[in-house]
């Protein structure tokens, strides 16, 4: 699935609009095929393990209710929108949305948003701080955005629900099948139904400081980094000073700090053991049949068979020179120099066929990896 780009190139969204101005993509993907049914949400957002909410307006009255959401018959015809959240790990569907914007790294990408919303609903005037691409599904909704500005403030409307006063509006558009609104951090945004309307928002990650240092922080510990001490050998003694620390103290401790994250080999496996790691729920049961390697080895050469990777599950390679790892939902599998090639096809691909497999099945290693991915629940046999 890709963008059919018509009033600007790909280029020119990347230079002029990717994290700068909102824009609206007219007719960006043609006879858009509806990927989910308005019964398909509301089934998704009863589960207490989706994260969903119902948010109603009705009378200037701004209420937002938490899933699992199991009434719906109350609601009447207007002023209320279900929004469920990361939509794409359940339905093949909409997880193919992803590929439209797979122009943008991939690791970037958070998760797939549906909203169902009824004529005149909406949260309300916000900001986001992510960038974001809408896609239109059924029906029509009238969408105002404004000029990036990170300072301005949001008040709690109603409690979980977070507004913004009147903005000037860059864009006022009404979106139709197909078209997009591209919409990035910090640009206020209001979306108002018009026609009973189904949304597909494409969220992305944006690491804040404070989480790329908690994370950092943790694995550092569990992986038993970091331990070298404080060492005072120029030690200058100074009495009268005013200060608990002094400046080459002060210095050499935050030296230490530095030279762990400036580590590019210690930074860089962190990313890849976070950035792999699972956002949302995945759609892997709760027990997961086992199976030895024996037993798989036989079904892969004795079977036309289709290995599929569950949806949302991210992998990674990191090779330090020295050691490579297989990094899948933050899992780390160590692996030998043999396995660069079955691991990169592991990762490009999201299917394989048991055919595909039977040629890298000669290393023991390769089936004890698909055999430890099977038993996970991260991969799947379709027989």
């Amino acid at each position: 699935m890709n963008i059919n780009w018509q009033n600007i190139s790909q280029q020119e969204f990347i230079s002029d609009y990717w994290q700068k101005k909102p824009v609206v993509l007219k007719n960006a993907l043609p006879n858009f095929a509806e990927p989910i049914t308005p019964d398909e949400v509301a089934g998704l957002a009863m589960e207490s393990f989706i994260d969903s909410r119902l948010v109603t307006n009705k009378n200037g009255d701004w209420k937002v209710t938490h899933g699992p959401i199991e009434q719906f018959d109350e609601l009447g015809d207007s002023h209320w929108s279900l929004l469920v959240q990361g939509v794409d790990r359940w339905i093949p569907t909409v997880f193919d949305l992803r590929s439209a914007v797979d122009f943008i790294p991939k690791w970037r990408i958070d998760d797939v948003m549906v909203s169902y919303s009824t004529p005149h609903a909406g949260v309300g005037s916000h900001l986001d701080q992510y960038d974001v691409f809408i896609v239109q599904g059924q029906g029509k909704r009238r969408w105002k955005a404004g000029a990036v500005d990170s300072l301005l403030q949001q008040t709690e409307k109603a409690k979980d629900l977070l507004q913004v006063d009147d903005f000037t509006a860059i864009v006022d558009e009404v979106l139709e099948p197909g078209d997009i609104i591209y919409i990035p951090p910090f640009s206020p945004h209001n979306g108002e139904t018009i026609e009973t309307a189904i949304n597909y928002s494409i969220g992305f990650r944006a690491p804040s400081q404070q989480e790329l240092i908690s994370g950092f922080a943790d694995f550092v510990i569990d992986s038993e980094i970091g331990l070298t001490r404080f060492k005072d050998d120029e030690l200058v003694v100074n009495n009268q000073s005013d200060s608990l620390i002094n400046d080459a103290q002060l210095k050499k401790m935050q030296l230490m700090l530095t030279d762990l994250i400036n580590n590019d080999g210690h930074f860089e496996k962190f990313l890849n053991q976070g950035l792999t790691a699972p956002s949302r729920e995945l759609d892997i049961p709760e027990e997961v049949e086992q199976h030895t390697t024996d037993y798989l080895v036989n079904l892969f050469f004795n079977s036309n068979l289709n290995i599929n990777k569950v949806n949302g599950v991210e992998t990674s390679i990191y090779n330090d020179g020295t050691a490579i790892s297989f990094f899948c939902c933050g899992e780390e599998f160590v692996c030998e120099s043999h396995q660069i090639d079955f691991i990169r096809f592991l990762h490009h691909q999201n299917n394989v066929t048991s055919e595909q497999l039977k040629s890298s099945l000669k290393w023991l290693e390769n089936i004890q990896l698909v055999t430890t991915l099977i038993n996970q629940g991260y991969w799947y046999i379709d027989e």
